[in-house]
Formats: C-alpha cells, structure tokens, sequence
C-alpha cells in the first residue's frame, strides 16, 4: 500500500486533531504547576514534566488505534493473508501512522515546553524522550496484538481506557512498585538527575517484552508453541521487571551529576548549574571576602570547594571542611550570600544542637560577616522566636562582641561545646 494512501486510510488521521487538542489541553493546564519549577538550564526537568502528565495519553491512544487497525484488518480479511505476506509487515504499516501519532503527542509538547522554559535539549533529556517513544511503540504492539485476537469493538475503548487508567493511576496506589513498572517516574527529576539504568529498563522489559511475545504469535508455527514460547517470554519479563523494582520506595534510584556544571576560582572553587554562571564573579568575589572576614575572626574557613545546593537537591551532600554545600542561588537573589556562607563554618559535634547556644553562635557568626538581621529574619519564623528570646540574642552577643579577638573565640568555642552538653533542637 502507498504511503499516502496508508495515512489517508488509518484511523490515527481522522483521530490527530482531538488527540492533539486533548494534549494541548493538558499542557496549558496540568502542565503549568509542573513547569513552575527553575530547571536550571536541564532539559531533562522539563521532559521530565512533559512525560508524567502526556505519557497515559500517548499509550492510551497508541494501544486502542492499534486495536482498531488490527480489528479493521481482520474484518476486511487482510490479517488472513499471512501466508502470502508476511503478518509482520502488515502490522508495521498500519502500525506506523499510529505509532507516528502518539509520538506527535510527546514530542510536540516537549518542545513547546523547551522552547517556553529557554533550555536546549542535552543528553539526559533526549533519553528520557526516547524512552517515552519506545514505550509508544510497545504499547501499540500490545494494542493491535489484542484487536487481531479480539476483534469485537468493544475492545478498542476497553484497551485504551485500560491503558490510560492503569498507567495513570500507578502513582496513586499505596504499593509502590506498580508505578515503576509503567514509564512514569514520581517525583520530579531535579537538577543533574536522571532515572538509573534499572529504572529505565524495569519498565522497557515489561513493555518491549510483552509486545515481543505478542509479535510471537503472529509467527507461522505451531500455534501451541508459539504460545507456549509467548507465555514463557511474559512470565520471564513480569518476574525480571518485577524483582527490579520490589524493594524500591515511592521514588525510584535515580543517577546524579548529568547537568552541566560552571566552576570557577582556586581555594575554593565555586560551582553552580551553568545556567546561573553570570553570577559566578559576584559570587567568588563575595565568597573570597566573606571566607577573609571569618578568617581574621579566627575562624576556619579554608573550603577547597563551594557547591551551590542546586546541584544536590533530592540528595544533598552535608558539608565537610573542606567541601561546602551552600544555597548560593538562593543567596544571590535575597542578597544573604555572606550569610549563607558563614553559617557554613560553625560545626557542632552533635545534632541537633541546643537551641539556646546553637542560636548566639550563628548570630554571633552572621552579625561577623554583616548580616545579623538576615539571621534575625530567619528566626522570625520560629514559633518561640519571642521578644524576649530576641533580646536575649542580641544581648547577649553584644556584650560578646565588645571583648577581644581571643576572648571572642574562646566564647565561640566553649558555646559551640555547651550545645551538644544539652538536649535541644535545630535552629
């Protein structure tokens, strides 16, 4: 059959329009709650977004217009012509409008969405675009397979409903494992986060090896051995995706350290997400100051390295001496980068710390670096932050604060040891 003439005849032509109107729909709703997130120049977190919200659609589509080509060959006796053309290539030709289609629903959207958040497709975005369009492909295997079996019409809304409920509703169920079996990855993927080569294969050996003992069938052999090949290759990919993702939490493994990465300045070295790497000179610059004040207090603060938080969001990495992790974004755009920086070099030798210790000593730190009202305004917060707590606070590191260098250090160290002698909370 002609190309054109194998367009023109596919249900996916005359379904396209509603199809992409539904998807478009989604986007410009579900879409925007997801897409408020900074991607931070990572493509992947806007895929990411596209994907959980569309991928039902795409399946539920893929899966009944292939149900509905399948029945359409059977009716019109096409599917009976095995013996003089292959099964196979009948199916890849009505298979591919289909296919091409819910395809148009992932792959417009990702677009309009790269386009809209200003971030240009990498590596782990395109892998994860190309693991939703093999799903697709799978789907309408599993799809047209049941509508050559089945070829009553009711099969065709069954299997896309089906579809689209049994994928959707996956990350709504209280086990946790189902939903790392459909393609759908809960949680959003942060910045430099990618799904581990076992959450990406879980659901493709479910998938592709459901729809490859479907494609068995169609094989011109014995039909007890086909099936019997067909249901052992099932058993197999169902008990081998499902020993991958048994133990796992509501969200699955996931890789970090895929987004691209701008450094700069020797001891330390700050790092943040390229995307922010305009303010990588203002913030060195502040940093090197900032690590100079704490310096002559007596304090030590020689960081070798200072990442911005961003770049470990999902599993933050605890600063050590001589690696620091710091919200330096965040710090940026609230002008508390010296604050930031600064509560970094207190260390305490328990946690949580005391509250009462624990609060002179970051306000001491904070009012050495200028920004004893930051600190002031974070503790605002705190439900017993009362006047009274306050004036105690400044009080007491006022009186601090007019003693010598030495004698400030040595109250610094004697009420970073005092806050791990008592029982207290974070501060």
């Amino acid at each position: 059959m002609k190309p054109l003439t194998l367009i023109r005849s596919s249900s996916a032509l005359r379904v396209a329009p509603v199809a992409l109107l539904l998807v478009f729909a989604y986007y410009a709703t579900d879409l925007g709650d997801d897409l408020r997130i900074d991607p931070l120049g990572y493509s992947a977190t806007v895929v990411d977004a596209v994907l959980r919200n569309l991928l039902p659609v795409a399946f539920a589509v893929a899966s009944g217009l292939a149900a509905w080509e399948a029945r359409k060959l059977g009716a019109s006796g096409i599917w009976g012509l095995g013996a003089v053309r292959s099964r196979y290539t009948i199916a890849a030709q009505h298979l591919l409008p289909v296919v091409a289609l819910a395809w148009l629903l992932l792959i417009l959207p990702t677009l309009c969405a790269l386009v809209q958040e200003q971030v240009a497709p990498d590596l782990p975005g395109l892998t994860l675009l190309a693991f939703g369009l093999v799903l697709c492909v799978a789907h309408g295997i599993v799809g047209f397979a049941v509508g050559a079996t089945i070829r009553h019409i009711a099969v065709v809304p069954i299997i896309a409903v089906t579809d689209f409920l049994a994928v959707g509703w996956s990350t709504g169920l209280e086990t946790p494992w189902p939903r790392h079996l459909t393609g759908l990855f809960a949680g959003k993927m942060m910045f430099g986060e990618l799904p581990t080569p076992a959450a990406l294969a879980a659901p493709l050996l479910l998938a592709v090896g459901s729809a490859c003992a479907m494609a068995l069938l169609w094989t011109p052999v014995s039909r007890w051995l086909r099936g019997a090949v067909a249901a052992a290759l099932v058993v197999a990919c169902v008990f081998g995706s499902f020993s991958l993702v048994s133990n796992w939490s509501y969200i699955g493994p996931r890789s970090t350290g895929h987004g691209t990465v701008a450094c700069a300045g020797q001891s330390p070295r700050i790092c943040l997400p390229e995307a922010r790497a305009e303010h990588i000179s203002s913030l060195t610059e502040e940093a090197d100051a900032t690590l100079e004040t704490l310096r002559r207090a007596g304090l030590p603060a020689e960081p070798t390295s200072i990442a911005d938080t961003s770049l470990s969001l999902r599993y933050p990495e605890p600063s050590t001496e001589e690696d620091w992790t710091v919200p330096l974004g965040v710090g940026e755009a609230t002008g508390t980068v010296r604050y930031q920086i600064a509560r970094e070099v207190v260390r305490f030798e328990c946690a949580p710390p005391a509250t009462g210790p624990a609060r002179l000593v970051y306000f001491w730190v904070s009012s050495k670096v200028g920004q004893a009202d930051t600190y002031l305004r974070r503790l605002s917060s705190e439900p017993d932050f009362t006047p009274q707590e306050r004036s105690r606070i400044q009080d007491g590191v006022g009186k601090v604060l007019r003693l010598s260098k030495a004698q400030q250090l040595d109250w610094y160290e004697t009420t970073v040891a005092e806050a791990c002698e008592e029982d207290g909370k974070t501060t």
